[in-house]
Order: C-alpha cells, then sequence, then structure tokens
C-alpha cells in the first residue's frame, strides 16, 4: 500500500510544480478541469490488479519514484527514424509529436481541403477553445455509469493523469460532407534521455462532422531503450452519417511502457472502424470504449497483438448499444511466444431500449511455447431480448496436425509453423479496406513474424 500512495504523491506533486506553465493555464474551464483531474487520480492512484478492469495489467510495480515528465528533445529525431512508419505510397497529411510535443520540421501537413483542420493541442487552445471544452470536459466525465448511475472512478485514473497533463498532442476537425483524400497520420514519438524514466501524456481529438468521412492513422513508436511511459488518450466524435476508419499501431521501444485509450461517441447513422496492432512496448494496454448513442449505428473493432519476450499486453474494451438497430463486430486476435503474456477483457452492453441490435465478439490466441500465457474474458450483457448477439474465445498451440501434413510435404519446422501462424493473423489484416494500409500492418507482422520462428 505504501508504495501505492508515494508513486501517487509523485505525480500530484509534479502537477503541482508545472501547472503553471502547462498549455492553457490560464484558462478558467481548463485550469479547473486539471485540478479536478489530478484530485481524482490522487484519490484513485494508479490501477493495480484489484481494479476488476486491470486484473491483468500491473502498472503499480513498475512506477519509478524519479519519473520525470518528458519534455521536447531534438536530439536524434530525424526522417530517417519516422520512415519506416509511412504508409507508402499513399499522400497523406502528417503530424509529427515527440514526447507529445509538435514538431512541425518533422511534419508534412500538405494541402488542407476546405474543411478540414489539422493543428496541435497548444495551437488549438487559442483557435478551437470551445471545440476543446466541450470534448474534454466530456471526457472527463466517465466515472458515471450513464445506464446504472453508478460511479467508480478507478478504471479511469489514467485518463485523469492525461487530463491533469495533456500538453501536446493533435486536434482534427472534419467539416460537415468533407472527405479529405489521404488519410490523416499522427505519429508520436517517445524519447527518454539523461537514464531517467520518463512519461509524456499525448492527446488526440477527433470530430467529424455530419456526413464527413476521414481515415486517422495513429503510430506510437520509441526511439532508444531507454525508459519511457506514454499515457495516451484519443477521442473520437463522429456525427450522423459520418464515416470514421481509425487505425493505431503501438511499436514503442522495448523497455517501455504504453497506455493506449479511445473514447468513441457515434451519433445515428455514423460508421465507425478501427484496427490496433500492438507489438511494441515491455508492458502495453489497449483500451477501447464506445458508445452508439443514436440509432442505426455500424462498429467494427479489430486488434491482433503479438507478444514475444517477458511482454505484456492487455486489450480491454467496452462497448454500449444505447439505441434501436446499433451493428458491433468486434475480433482480437492474440499470438504469444517465449514468456510473453497476452490478455483480452471485452464486454459489450445492450440497453434496454436498443432493439434489433446485432453485437457479435470474438478473442482467438495462439500460444508459441509452454511459458506463454493468455487470458481472455468475452463478455454479453443484453438487457432486451430482441437482439442478436453472440461471443466465443479461443485459446491453443499450433495444430500438430497441419504441421505434420505441411512439413511432410517438405516444408521445414519454421516455415511450416510462419504458414499456419500467417494464416491465424493474416485474415485480420486481409480485411482492412485501404491497400497501402494494409500493405504497411502486412510488413509490420512478416518482420515480427521473422524474428520469432
Amino acid at each position: 500500500m505504501n508504495k501505492i500512495i508515494d508513486s501517487n504523491n509523485i505525480f500530484v506533486e509534479q502537477f503541482n510544480q508545472l501547472k503553471g506553465r502547462l498549455p492553457g493555464a490560464t484558462l478558467p474551464w481548463l485550469a479547473s478541469l486539471r485540478s479536478s483531474a489530478i484530485e481524482q487520480f490522487s484519490d484513485c492512484g494508479v490501477p493495480t490488479r484489484r481494479v476488476e478492469e486491470w486484473k491483468y495489467c500491473n502498472l503499480s510495480s513498475g512506477i519509478d519514484p524519479e519519473m520525470v515528465l518528458a519534455g521536447p528533445t531534438v536530439n536524434g529525431i530525424n526522417n530517417s527514424l519516422l520512415e519506416a512508419y509511412f504508409i507508402d505510397p499513399m499522400p497523406c497529411h502528417r503530424m509529427v509529436f515527440v514526447n507529445g510535443y509538435f514538431r512541425p520540421d518533422l511534419s508534412e501537413m500538405g494541402v488542407l481541403p476546405a474543411g478540414l483542420s489539422i493543428s496541435s493541442v497548444e495551437a488549438s487552445l487559442v483557435s478551437h477553445g470551445t471545440l476543446l471544452e466541450e470534448h474534454w470536459m466530456q471526457g472527463h466525465n466517465l466515472t458515471e455509469d450513464r445506464l446504472s448511475g453508478e460511479s467508480d472512478p478507478r478504471p479511469h485514473a489514467m485518463v485523469a493523469l492525461n487530463t491533469a497533463f495533456a500538453s501536446g498532442g493533435a486536434v482534427v476537425h472534419i467539416d460537415r460532407n468533407v472527405s479529405p483524400d489521404g488519410p490523416i497520420h499522427l505519429i508520436y514519438v517517445s524519447v527518454s534521455e539523461s537514464g531517467q524514466t520518463a512519461i509524456s501524456h499525448p492527446r488526440t481529438l477527433v470530430v467529424a462532422e455530419s456526413g464527413a468521412q476521414a481515415t486517422i492513422f495513429e503510430t506510437f513508436i520509441g526511439k532508444n531503450d531507454g525508459v519511457h511511459w506514454s499515457n495516451a488518450l484519443t477521442q473520437v466524435s463522429v456525427g450522423p452519417g459520418a464515416r470514421i476508419c481509425h487505425y493505431k499501431h503501438q511499436d514503442e521501444s522495448a523497455s517501455s511502457v504504453h497506455i493506449g485509450t479511445s473514447h468513441v461517441r457515434l451519433a445515428q447513422g455514423s460508421t465507425y472502424n478501427s484496427f490496433v496492432f500492438s507489438n511494441g512496448a515491455r508492458a502495453s494496454r489497449n483500451e477501447v470504449r464506445v458508445w452508439l448513442e443514436e440509432e442505426n449505428v455500424n462498429c467494427i473493432l479489430d486488434g491482433v497483438y503479438l507478444a514475444s519476450g517477458q511482454q505484456r499486453m492487455d486489450n480491454w474494451t467496452k462497448v454500449d448499444h444505447m439505441a434501436p438497430g446499433g451493428t458491433t463486430h468486434e475480433v482480437y486476435k492474440g499470438v504469444i511466444g517465449d514468456s510473453a503474456h497476452g490478455s483480452f477483457q471485452g464486454k459489450i452492453r445492450v440497453w434496454p431500449n436498443a432493439i434489433h441490435s446485432d453485437a457479435r465478439q470474438l478473442n482467438k490466441n495462439l500460444l508459441l511455447s509452454q511459458a506463454s500465457e493468455a487470458a481472455s474474458k468475452p463478455e454479453l450483457e443484453i438487457l432486451n431480448d430482441d437482439v442478436q448477439c453472440a461471443h466465443g474465445s479461443t485459446i491453443g498451440d499450433l495444430d500438430e496436425e497441419a504441421l505434420f501434413y505441411l512439413k511432410a510435404r517438405g516444408m521445414d519446422d519454421a516455415t511450416a509453423r510462419g504458414l499456419l501462424i500467417n494464416a491465424f493473423v493474416g485474415e485480420t489484416i486481409d480485411n482492412l479496406a485501404d491497400v497501402p494500409i494494409r500493405k504497411y500492418f502486412k510488413n509490420s507482422f512478416d518482420a515480427w513474424l521473422s524474428k520469432v520462428i
């Protein structure tokens, strides 16, 4: 218990020292929001396994008592580091952030079409302050369950910490019926210098007005093997009839910690397609929270997590069907080797008035060694009987009969294993609609696979 209390004090003391220097410190609404957020975090602390939603992810044991808030850095960050993560040959609007701070010298915004606004958080506090106030305030009020009315702030402690410290990130506003030609690519680079453990809190806001369509691609990478914590929050608001494709690649450095949270709100007739690909960091958590707030909404949540060595990868999703006619299809697949651990917790809740909902959830895990571990907890909560819902989960090894069949036809063991793993993961990647992005993730998967077989 003392360790948890001390770790909380680290962040509270940092906030008290730095709050006057954070962007927007003179804005009354933001100062009040940040004070409320750090108070919430102080009451809850860094989540431990005693919090059900975090039962497979223990952050408190890795807290460094000398952890510092990461600052902007220029050493060694150049395009040669970033080029491997570019979407080739797709033209795009690219913003690069180092430790959450915007780097215009590394970014390539291109010509923005009328109705598309892309800017940093710091600039948007001046130019789009009302937009940020609306959505940041809304994002902070998550502790109350809107169906039951019960309140539990503990699962949202890291979101509160992000709200308190967020000083950089992207703000994307897509006006009515606007459809940019290429994706909006946001690259977040984590760098730890001077041998100290550093933490950054990047924040992204995407607002798509009615009828808008856009592709958002978030990439999280680390420059070196220094210890860095990235506590990222992405908010997505999809207006009536709008469509957002949201891709994320988590490839942080080998000794880092990544906590990535996405909050998504969907209006009538909108579509949200999400794909998360995780293969980096020592410990990581991918959290996706979706509210289907109005009728006839379509939501697709797909994910692939690849763990080796002693990595720990946690995936937690929750989807609320709040209105009639909503559709959710969710598939997460994990491949876990060596002594790694992968986990999935997913819950779909269908509200009493959300008739004609179609909700399907599937988690599959492939274990590559005797020491690898997987945990899976899919869950449905159905509060009316006029729905179509299903969920499933599997955890298993490579099929020995299939391996024998392939080797009997001349394949060596590594080739046969690679073919089966590729078939397991490949069908999820092949479902991606954007061909250059599909190629990007296929290349990332092939690079990972070549190291583990």
